[in-house]
C-alpha cells in the first residue's frame, strides 16, 4: 500500500511503547503476516478445504498486501478502519469491493487477532462494533409454482440417476456438495431417514504434484521390464520437462470431507424421495459404499474428463466406484432446466425452493434450519418474505 495513503511507520511511532508485553520479542518483530500464518495453521484442520482456500485467497488479496508488514502489537481499531476504507474505495482493485467482501475481510481480521490474544501472541484489541455490516440482504430466488411443476414433469421423463440428482435436493434441501457425498450407507430405508455427515468439494492442487504421482507410477511400472534402465532415463527427461512446464499451473481434484459435528444431521425422508430411492434400490441393488447420485455409465458416451482423487473399492467385488462430479451434475441440471423453460438453473435455486416449500407448509424457522444445516439467522435473513407471521400465542399471555 502506498505510504502517501497511509503511513504505517508514522502511525506506529504514535502508539504507546508495548515492549513490556510478555509476547514481545525486540530481537524479532512479530508482524501481521506472522500472525496470519499461525492462525491459518490453527484453523486448517477444522475447516473444509474449499473454505480454507477461500480464506487464504482473501488474506493474500485483501489483508496482507495492506498490513502484512505491520507490527501486530500496534494494530488497533483505527488501523482496521483505514484498511477497510481503502478496500471499500477500491484502492488496489479495478472496482470497489462489494460490501459483503469487505465485511468478510473484517471478520477474518477480527478472528485472527482474537486467536492471537488467546495464544498470547498479541495484546487483546477491542475493535468495537463492526463498521461494514451488510445493509441489504440478498433474498432467495426460489422457483415459481409453474416452474417447479415444469421441472418435475421434465425430470420424471429422465433416467433414474437424473431424478435422484434433482429430486433429492429439491425435496430435502441438501446442498450440491452434500448430494455428491451422499452414500447408500447414509440412507435408512427402513426408518425413512437420511443422514448427512459428508460432502465432496473441489480443491486446488499443484499440477506438479499430480505429475509426480503419475511419474512415480510410470517409473515403478517401467522398472519391471527388461529395458527398465533405458525406459526410466527417457521417462525422467520427459517428466522433468513436464514438471517444469506445470509449476505455475494448478488443477482441481475432488476431496471427500467429513462435516463438522455441528453440521451433521438427519431428517425424515419425504414420500416422493422414498419411492424414488426404493425404485433405484430394486433396479440397481447398490452397495453401501456406492454414491447415491452416481452417474449412470452409458455405452458409447464420452467418459467424464474431470479429474477425481477418489476411487472406492466395492466390498466383495473387483469394481471401484467414483463419486459424482459436482460440475457434471450442475451441467445436467442446467440442460434439464432449459428443457423445462428455466434458464441458468442452479442447485441453489432447488435449495431455495425447498426452503420456500417448507415454510409455506408450516415449518418453523428452527426446524427448517436444522434440516438444511444452517443457522436460524440464515433462514430469517434469506427467506424472510416466506416466513409466516403467527401472533395467536399473544392471546394466551396474561
Amino acid at each position: 500500500m502506498s505510504q502517501e495513503t497511509w503511513n504505517w511507520n508514522a502511525y506506529a511511532s504514535q502508539q504507546k511503547n508495548r515492549d513490556t508485553y510478555q509476547f514481545y520479542d525486540p530481537e524479532r518483530l512479530f508482524l501481521i503476516k506472522d500472525l496470519a500464518e499461525s492462525w491459518f495453521l490453527n484453523i486448517k484442520d477444522i475447516m473444509r478445504p474449499s473454505t480454507y482456500d477461500r480464506y487464504h485467497s482473501y488474506a493474500n488479496k485483501f489483508i496482507l498486501p495492506y498490513v502484512g508488514q505491520m507490527r501486530a502489537d500496534i494494530f488497533d481499531k483505527t488501523a482496521l478502519s483505514a484498511m477497510l476504507a481503502l478496500l471499500r474505495m477500491g484502492h488496489s482493485q479495478k472496482e470497489p469491493l462489494s460490501q459483503y467482501t469487505v465485511y468478510f475481510v473484517e471478520s477474518m481480521v477480527r478472528a485472527m487477532f482474537r486467536y492471537g490474544a488467546e495464544k498470547g501472541l498479541v495484546p487483546e484489541i477491542h475493535f468495537g462494533k463492526s463498521e461494514y455490516k451488510i445493509q441489504s440482504k440478498k433474498y432467495a430466488m426460489p422457483l415459481s409454482e409453474l416452474e417447479m411443476l415444469q421441472l418435475v414433469h421434465v425430470t420424471e421423463q429422465k433416467a433414474l440417476d437424473c431424478q435422484v440428482q434433482i429430486f433429492i435436493p429439491l425435496y430435502t434441501g441438501i446442498s450440491l456438495s452434500e448430494l455428491c457425498g451422499l452414500k447408500w450407507e447414509d440412507i435408512d430405508m427402513e426408518n425413512r431417514k437420511i443422514h448427512v455427515h459428508r460432502n465432496l468439494v473441489r480443491i486446488q492442487k499443484k499440477a506438479a504434484e499430480a505429475a509426480d504421482l503419475h511419474n512415480n507410477a510410470e517409473n515403478k511400472h517401467s522398472s519391471n521390464s527388461n529395458d527398465s534402465i533405458n525406459s526410466n532415463n527417457h521417462s525422467n527427461v520427459n517428466n522433468s520437462g513436464n514438471v517444469q512446464n506445470s509449476k505455475r499451473r494448478t488443477t482441481t481434484v475432488l476431496s471427500e470431507c467429513e462435516l463438522p459435528e455441528t453440521s451433521c444431521r438427519s431428517f425424515a425422508m419425504p414420500e416422493k424421495v422414498h419411492a424414488l430411492l426404493s425404485a433405484v434400490e430394486i433396479m440397481k441393488k447398490p452397495t453401501k459404499e456406492t454414491y447415491v447420485a452416481e452417474l449412470e455409465k452409458k455405452k458409447g458416451k464420452r467418459k467424464n474428463t474431470f479429474n477425481t482423487s477418489i476411487q472406492v473399492s466395492v466390498l466383495g467385488t473387483d469394481r471401484k466406484t467414483s463419486p459424482p462430479d459436482p460440475r457434471s451434475l450442475q451441467y445436467r441440471l442446467k440442460m434439464i432446466g432449459e428443457e423445462a423453460g428455466i434458464t441458468d438453473l442452479k442447485y441453489q435455486s432447488l435449495r431455495d425452493t425447498f426452503a420456500m416449500l417448507s415454510l409455506n407448509a408450516g415449518g418453523d424457522a428452527y426446524s427448517v434450519a436444522c434440516v438444511m444445516g444452517v443457522g436460524v439467522n440464515v433462514i430469517c435473513d434469506r427467506y424472510g418474505p416466506w416466513l409466516m407471521k403467527n401472533d395467536e400465542f399473544m392471546k394466551g399471555i396474561g
